[in-house]
């Protein structure tokens, strides 16, 4: 997990900090100074690097590249990651603010065609990746849900959905308005929880729960014992962990979070 659901992240700490103290915060990098993430943008908790006023003292969070809170280091490729105990993503809510013309395709779609389940079934991490079968599988087995996929240039194209094209922004706009979110964990499953959105996250073995999961109306489908290892390389212990996750389990938490919605 890297990029965008860093940045949730860092915006999770400033939230914490902002309703705490009541003050925006600056998030700086390992080197001290100040940073930006588009994924911030609106954020009142997060102060502005432009808006710094010379002399006045500011609430500061360090969070970015080398000095990321859920991760010890050092690391490489071939250690991989170690996590820290000590961080819990789920204590680190962070907030995203979405424009109007962000939130309108979604809102537009879930007018006129219902509600819908947002997929994506692709992950650059070959230790976070369920087989696309399964993926394909799961949309088969769920013949009266409506299923949107957000794409990209390296997208996997899913049988019996509708594929939209989204830059990360505009994906967030498809799951504020979706019923629930579906994919392997990455930084979108950070913005789901930002934005409240009931989520199914394909989780495995390989990043810690504990520490980067369990956010409010997150099912995690987490490889029983948990014994996260952590690795970039292509790893057995990994694959097995996903190919022990069926598509009947997973419809059926899927199902569940469904239900939660019509219901709540």
């Amino acid at each position: 997990m890297i990029g965008y659901g860093d940045e949730l992240l860092a915006a999770g700490q400033a939230q914490r900090l902002y309703e705490t103290e009541h003050a925006p915060v600056l998030i700086v990098g390992l080197d001290g100074r100040p940073r930006w993430h588009e994924i911030w943008d609106g954020n009142p908790a997060i102060l502005h690097p432009d808006r710094i006023e010379l002399g006045q003292l500011h609430l500061v969070v360090q969070s970015g590249p080398n000095c990321r809170p859920y991760i010890v280091y050092p690391f490489s490729e071939d250690t991989g990651w170690t996590f820290n105990q000590t961080f819990r993503a789920r204590d680190h809510l962070a907030k995203i603010y979405l424009t109007i013309v962000e939130r309108h395709l979604g809102e537009l779609l879930r007018m006129r065609g219902g509600p819908y389940v947002l997929i994506e079934p692709f992950t650059k991490h070959n230790n976070l990746r369920w087989p696309l079968d399964r993926w394909q599988q799961l949309v088969w087995d769920c013949p009266d849900v409506a299923f949107i996929q957000h794409t990209h240039a390296h997208s996997p194209h899913l049988r019996n959905v509708t594929c939209i094209q989204a830059t990360f922004r505009e994906a967030c706009g498809l799951a504020a308005a979706s019923s629930c979110y579906i994919r392997s964990e990455s930084g979108m499953c950070h913005a789901a929880a930002a934005l409240g959105v009931p989520q199914v996250t394909i989780w495995g073995d390989c990043l810690d729960w504990e520490v980067l999961g369990g956010y409010p109306k997150q099912t995690g489908m987490v490889a029983q014992p948990h014994s996260p290892c952590g690795r970039w390389h292509p790893c057995d212990h990994c694959a097995r962990a996903l190919s022990a996750i069926t598509v009947d389990a997973v419809v059926t938490a899927l199902r569940r979070q469904l239900y939660f919605a019509e219901t709540a």
